[in-house]
């Protein structure tokens, strides 16, 4: 194995992607509820590969990983995080500022009991608060202290490196059970499951197993039109008396005489003619079709049309605010909505949910009525490749330059740092690409690369730097940074929960996924919708998500600055 260690230290490059490969790994192994995830994975594996082989790695390329994925933290969820600035969004943001805070204060109270300095401190908030970011704009403020050498802030970065490992791995799991099963019976919550059902009857929204929301079962079914029903009527006329009935369908082609042509609303229906419906299952069951409007049958080429599914980022200033049902009733009535997605997170709706600005709705339809709809609701948001690397390089590049500066506190000089500077422009330049999405592409994979991939590099390079000190410093913290994690973790989610619940009065689905969500750990929203065998939590879920990234992503400066 001599010439292994000879090649990843003369090849750095070798042992951080050998830290990925393995980081990506251990990160799909799963224990019940419990995953690594990537990061923690890549993490471990790099304190393992650093521990057996010390490598020396430049500082610039985990900069430059960091700074990257800070900055595509910000671009997605800058638009929900604004969102959450008005409306129905302000007492999901109030809790999740407060849950913030207290999880910062928490933090910095155990650590000075403990005594920690700020390499265990930022370990501590990182670990307990599951999140990740806090590693390198910790380490960032540790390196601009005062008086701090090149040894000192190495040290340090190892025991942020140690307590986040430590912390994460026990705070995950303690997160994901206490808010999956704790938690709903400390609000009264007997059977969260129930709960959560009831909301979706209220919502008109249906997430139960084997049972899809109405307005996800589009069918297109072909009829051939009997005596008397809708004979001798227009197409329009038959629109209009089912929409009449609380039931939309939409008659688009028909067979007459052999020839097959498109439906207009003024076309009169006869026996015999075959045309072809579209609509939603429960809306066809409802209105009887077959039988009151004529016989069903299988006509291959009436149905032989371009079918366009296209998702459309809401733009549109009259659609701001407004019901889906309502909204699309009036400007796009011929398509039919069959998703939702607010700050990358897929979400339950019905008729009656509200739409945000940014949001992304996917339609389906005709590809005629689809092209027609995207030009009244906003941007479509085609798949491409190509990414606006001039729109990203000039935000990064501005979130950087306004880091550099600092101010002088009690003799320790404070600003954003590079890092949260690319953070505070990424919030802002992800907020107006979704105002004006014609410029600033940035494709799912790209950012995924950016953002999950830099994280990545960044912590897999911290491990392997960080694997000689790690052992030593679990021996040396081992005991007392697992209780002080478990006390951080837990602490601003039992305050939260009585808060939002007797003070906020949530209902307890929505209000789990506000805790879940302020506190980034992405596990728990998973263990909550399984318990609660629906997708409603997820509803309070994306604004504190949005907020708790950015606040505790920050707080990584200031516990530094606290514990100094």
């Amino acid at each position: 194995m001599g010439w292994l260690k000879h090649a990843l230290q003369q090849h750095p490059e070798i042992a951080i992607f050998l830290a990925l490969a393995l980081g990506f790994f251990a990160g799909k192994l799963r224990y019940k509820r419990l995953v690594l995830g990537s990061v923690t994975g890549t993490l471990l594996a790099g304190v393992l590969i650093g521990a057996l082989v010390p490598i020396q790695i430049p500082d610039l390329v985990k900069t430059v990983a960091f700074v990257g994925f800070l900055f595509a933290l910000g671009y997605n969820v800058g638009p929900q995080f604004f969102a959450g600035l008005r409306g129905d969004g302000v007492k999901q943001l109030v809790l999740a500022v407060i849950s913030c805070v207290i999880g910062l204060l928490g933090a910095w109270g155990a650590a000075a009991f403990l005594g920690y300095g700020p390499g265990w401190g930022a370990g501590l908030l990182a670990g307990g608060l599951t999140q990740s970011s806090v590693i390198g704009v910790a380490g960032s403020a540790i390196e601009a202290l005062p008086g701090m050498t090149a040894a000192q802030a190495k040290a340090y970065e190892s025991q942020i490196a140690v307590g986040y490992a430590v912390c994460y791995l026990f705070g995950t799991a303690a997160a994901a059970y206490f808010l999956s099963s704790i938690a709903p019976r400390l609000v009264g919550t007997k059977d969260l499951a129930a709960e959560a059902h009831e909301m979706e009857r209220r919502l008109g929204v249906a997430t139960e197993p084997d049972v899809a929301p109405a307005y996800y079962s589009v069918v297109r079914r072909t009829y051939q039109i009997g005596n008397g029903g809708i004979d001798g009527r227009t197409a329009g006329q038959v629109e209009a008396e089912a929409l009449s009935e609380g039931h939309r369908v939409i008659l688009h082609r028909i067979r007459r005489d052999e020839r097959v042509s498109q439906l207009s609303p003024d076309t009169v229906l006869r026996a015999g003619d075959v045309v072809s419906v579209t609509a939603r299952r429960p809306d066809l069951v409802a209105l009887g079709v077959a039988g009151r409007w004529g016989e069903e049958v299988d006509d291959h080429e009436l149905l032989d049309y371009s079918v366009e599914t296209l998702p459309i980022v809401i733009t549109h200033k009259d659609l701001v605010g407004r019901p889906i049902g309502e909204a699309f009733a009036e400007l796009a009535p011929r398509v039919f909505v069959s998703r939702l997605v607010r700050g990358d997170v897929p979400i339950p709706w019905s008729d009656q949910t509200t739409l945000h600005r940014g949001d992304e709705i996917t339609i389906q339809g005709g590809k005629e009525f689809v092209e027609e709809a995207a030009r009244r609701l906003g941007y479509p948001n085609r798949s491409e490749d190509a990414t606006d690397y001039s729109y990203i390089g000039l935000g990064i590049v501005a979130g950087a330059l306004i880091g550099i500066p600092t101010i002088a506190i009690a003799g320790a000089h404070i600003g954003l740092t590079t890092s949260g500077g690319a953070l505070l422009m990424g919030l802002v330049f992800g907020w107006l690409r979704s105002k004006s999405p014609t410029f600033g592409r940035f494709p799912p994979a790209a950012n995924w690369l950016m953002s999950q991939g830099g994280l990545c590099l960044f912590v897999g390079i911290v491990g392997i730097t960080s694997g000689p000190n790690f052992l030593s410093g679990v021996r040396q913290e081992g005991v007392s940074l697992v209780a002080a994690g478990l006390f951080v973790t837990l602490l601003p989610m039992v305050m939260c929960l009585y808060l939002g619940r007797y003070v906020f009065k949530f209902p307890t689905p929505i209000l789990l996924g506000v805790v879940a969500g302020a506190n980034t750990t992405t596990a728990s929203i998973g263990a909550i919708t399984d318990t609660a065998k629906s997708r409603i939590p997820v509803l309070g879920y994306t604004v504190p998500y949005a907020i708790g990234n950015t606040l505790l992503t920050i707080w990584g400066s200031i516990i530094v600055a606290l514990l100094a």
